[in-house]
Protein backbone atom coordinates (compact mmCIF):
# COMPACT_ATOMS: atom_id res chain seq x y z
CA UNK A 1 0.00 0.00 0.00
CA UNK A 2 2.81 2.06 0.96
CA UNK A 3 4.23 1.43 -2.44
CA UNK A 4 1.11 2.46 -4.60
CA UNK A 5 0.89 5.69 -2.20
CA UNK A 6 3.98 7.51 -2.85
CA UNK A 7 3.45 7.63 -6.91
CA UNK A 8 -0.13 8.58 -6.41
CA UNK A 9 0.92 11.71 -4.44
CA UNK A 10 4.11 12.22 -6.78
CA UNK A 11 1.52 12.12 -9.59
CA UNK A 12 -1.21 14.54 -8.07
CA UNK A 13 1.81 16.78 -6.88
CA UNK A 14 2.84 17.43 -10.58
CA UNK A 15 -0.53 17.56 -11.84
CA UNK A 16 -1.24 20.19 -9.06
CA UNK A 17 2.66 22.05 -10.50
CA UNK A 18 1.40 21.40 -14.39
CA UNK A 19 -2.30 23.35 -13.55
CA UNK A 20 -0.05 26.18 -11.82
CA UNK A 21 2.38 26.19 -14.94
CA UNK A 22 -0.78 26.95 -16.97
CA UNK A 23 -2.52 29.43 -14.81
CA UNK A 24 0.07 31.76 -15.31
CA UNK A 25 0.19 32.04 -18.93
CA UNK A 26 -0.90 35.42 -19.46
CA UNK A 27 -2.48 36.24 -22.66
CA UNK A 28 -1.07 38.60 -24.93
CA UNK A 29 -1.75 41.67 -25.30
CA UNK A 30 -2.73 42.82 -28.59
CA UNK A 31 -5.15 45.58 -29.11
CA UNK A 32 -8.77 44.82 -29.17
CA UNK A 33 -11.48 46.88 -31.02
CA UNK A 34 -14.12 48.59 -28.30
CA UNK A 35 -17.25 48.29 -30.40
CA UNK A 36 -16.28 43.97 -31.01
CA UNK A 37 -13.44 42.89 -29.34
CA UNK A 38 -11.40 41.70 -31.72
CA UNK A 39 -8.07 41.97 -32.54
CA UNK A 40 -7.77 45.73 -34.27
CA UNK A 41 -4.45 48.14 -34.98
CA UNK A 42 -5.47 51.22 -36.04
CA UNK A 43 -3.32 54.79 -36.26
CA UNK A 44 -3.11 57.97 -37.61
CA UNK A 45 0.26 59.57 -38.65
CA UNK A 46 1.32 62.67 -39.83
CA UNK A 47 3.58 63.04 -42.54
CA UNK A 48 3.97 67.17 -42.93
CA UNK A 49 6.10 66.68 -45.98
CA UNK A 50 3.98 64.80 -48.22
CA UNK A 51 0.17 65.40 -49.97
CA UNK A 52 -2.03 63.13 -50.38
CA UNK A 53 -1.17 61.71 -53.82
CA UNK A 54 2.62 61.29 -52.44
CA UNK A 55 2.08 59.43 -49.41
CA UNK A 56 -0.56 57.17 -51.92
CA UNK A 57 2.88 56.72 -54.26
CA UNK A 58 5.21 56.25 -51.05
CA UNK A 59 2.54 53.36 -49.85
CA UNK A 60 2.33 51.64 -53.45
CA UNK A 61 6.36 51.49 -53.47
CA UNK A 62 6.07 50.36 -49.65
CA UNK A 63 3.87 47.45 -50.15
CA UNK A 64 6.09 46.38 -53.34
CA UNK A 65 9.06 45.87 -51.59
CA UNK A 66 7.30 44.39 -48.65
CA UNK A 67 4.95 41.55 -49.75
CA UNK A 68 6.43 38.76 -51.75
CA UNK A 69 3.31 38.57 -54.57
CA UNK A 70 2.00 42.39 -53.96
CA UNK A 71 -0.23 41.94 -57.59
CA UNK A 72 -1.91 39.39 -55.53
CA UNK A 73 -3.20 40.73 -52.63
CA UNK A 74 -4.80 44.01 -54.07
CA UNK A 75 -8.49 44.37 -53.21
CA UNK A 76 -8.66 48.18 -53.75
CA UNK A 77 -5.87 50.61 -54.84
CA UNK A 78 -7.82 54.39 -55.74
CA UNK A 79 -5.52 57.41 -55.76
CA UNK A 80 -8.62 59.40 -56.33
CA UNK A 81 -10.08 58.90 -52.99
CA UNK A 82 -7.04 58.00 -51.42
CA UNK A 83 -7.31 54.55 -49.84
CA UNK A 84 -5.46 51.18 -50.30
CA UNK A 85 -6.87 47.92 -49.36
CA UNK A 86 -4.46 44.95 -49.36
CA UNK A 87 -5.74 41.19 -48.50
CA UNK A 88 -2.30 39.61 -47.40
CA UNK A 89 -1.41 36.60 -45.35
CA UNK A 90 1.38 35.34 -43.04
CA UNK A 91 2.30 31.82 -41.82
CA UNK A 92 2.44 31.04 -38.25
CA UNK A 93 4.08 28.20 -36.02
CA UNK A 94 4.41 26.04 -33.06
CA UNK A 95 7.12 24.17 -31.02
CA UNK A 96 5.81 20.35 -31.17
CA UNK A 97 8.35 18.20 -29.14
CA UNK A 98 11.44 20.98 -30.18
CA UNK A 99 10.22 21.06 -33.54
CA UNK A 100 9.20 23.96 -35.35
CA UNK A 101 5.57 22.80 -37.27
CA UNK A 102 3.33 25.02 -39.53
CA UNK A 103 0.37 26.41 -37.01
CA UNK A 104 -1.52 27.80 -40.08
CA UNK A 105 -2.01 30.77 -41.56
CA UNK A 106 -2.67 34.29 -40.42
CA UNK A 107 -4.96 36.33 -42.92
CA UNK A 108 -6.02 39.99 -42.48
CA UNK A 109 -6.77 42.97 -44.32
CA UNK A 110 -4.62 46.01 -44.23
CA UNK A 111 -6.19 49.40 -45.20
CA UNK A 112 -4.68 52.62 -45.66
CA UNK A 113 -6.25 55.89 -46.09
CA UNK A 114 -4.23 59.00 -47.39
CA UNK A 115 -5.33 62.82 -47.04
CA UNK A 116 -2.88 65.37 -47.32
CA UNK A 117 -0.01 65.71 -44.81
CA UNK A 118 -1.44 62.19 -43.43
CA UNK A 119 -2.50 58.61 -43.41
CA UNK A 120 -4.44 55.76 -41.56
CA UNK A 121 -3.66 52.46 -41.68
CA UNK A 122 -6.04 49.92 -40.36
CA UNK A 123 -5.50 45.97 -39.40
CA UNK A 124 -8.73 44.35 -39.04
CA UNK A 125 -10.37 40.45 -40.29
CA UNK A 126 -7.62 39.20 -38.79
CA UNK A 127 -8.09 35.16 -39.28
CA UNK A 128 -6.59 31.88 -38.38
CA UNK A 129 -6.74 29.31 -41.66
CA UNK A 130 -5.53 25.98 -39.96
CA UNK A 131 -7.64 22.77 -40.22
CA UNK A 132 -10.54 25.26 -40.14
CA UNK A 133 -11.17 29.05 -40.99
CA UNK A 134 -11.66 31.22 -37.47
CA UNK A 135 -11.13 34.34 -35.74
CA UNK A 136 -7.99 34.78 -34.30
CA UNK A 137 -9.86 35.91 -31.11
CA UNK A 138 -10.67 32.38 -30.26
CA UNK A 139 -7.08 31.87 -29.51
CA UNK A 140 -7.50 33.63 -26.38
CA UNK A 141 -9.76 31.01 -24.85
CA UNK A 142 -8.03 29.92 -21.42
CA UNK A 143 -9.91 26.66 -21.15
CA UNK A 144 -8.51 25.09 -24.94
CA UNK A 145 -5.93 22.60 -23.53
CA UNK A 146 -3.37 24.32 -26.45
CA UNK A 147 -2.99 27.88 -24.34
CA UNK A 148 0.20 27.69 -24.50
CA UNK A 149 0.31 27.00 -28.52
CA UNK A 150 -2.32 29.17 -28.67
CA UNK A 151 -0.41 31.94 -27.07
CA UNK A 152 2.84 31.41 -29.03
CA UNK A 153 0.56 31.54 -32.23
CA UNK A 154 -1.01 35.35 -31.07
CA UNK A 155 2.78 36.69 -29.56
CA UNK A 156 3.84 35.89 -33.32
CA UNK A 157 0.76 36.87 -35.24
CA UNK A 158 1.58 40.69 -33.22
CA UNK A 159 5.12 40.22 -33.33
CA UNK A 160 4.69 40.03 -36.83
CA UNK A 161 2.23 43.11 -37.13
CA UNK A 162 4.21 45.86 -35.28
CA UNK A 163 7.07 44.85 -37.20
CA UNK A 164 5.41 45.30 -40.50
CA UNK A 165 3.74 48.96 -38.81
CA UNK A 166 6.75 49.77 -38.25
CA UNK A 167 7.89 48.71 -42.06
CA UNK A 168 4.94 50.87 -42.98
CA UNK A 169 5.69 53.61 -41.03
CA UNK A 170 9.03 53.82 -42.38
CA UNK A 171 8.39 53.16 -46.12
CA UNK A 172 5.88 56.09 -45.72
CA UNK A 173 8.71 58.81 -44.87
CA UNK A 174 10.76 57.71 -47.96
CA UNK A 175 9.85 60.21 -50.80
CA UNK A 176 8.60 58.02 -53.47
CA UNK A 177 10.87 59.33 -56.00
CA UNK A 178 14.48 59.19 -55.67
CA UNK A 179 16.53 62.10 -56.82
CA UNK A 180 19.86 61.26 -58.00
CA UNK A 181 23.07 63.47 -57.02
CA UNK A 182 24.74 65.00 -59.93
CA UNK A 183 28.21 63.64 -59.51
CA UNK A 184 30.71 64.58 -61.73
Amino acid sequence: MKNLLIPVIIFLSLSAYAQKDKDKLLPPDLPRSEENNQVYYMEVVSEEDADKMELFNRAGNWYHDFYKNPVGIVEVIDSVSGKLILKPAFTVYRIKNNVKVMAGIVKYTLEIGFKDQKYRYEIRNINLQASSYFPIEKLFNAGDPDIADNYHTLDEAGKYFNDMIEDLKAGLRQPSIKVKKDDW
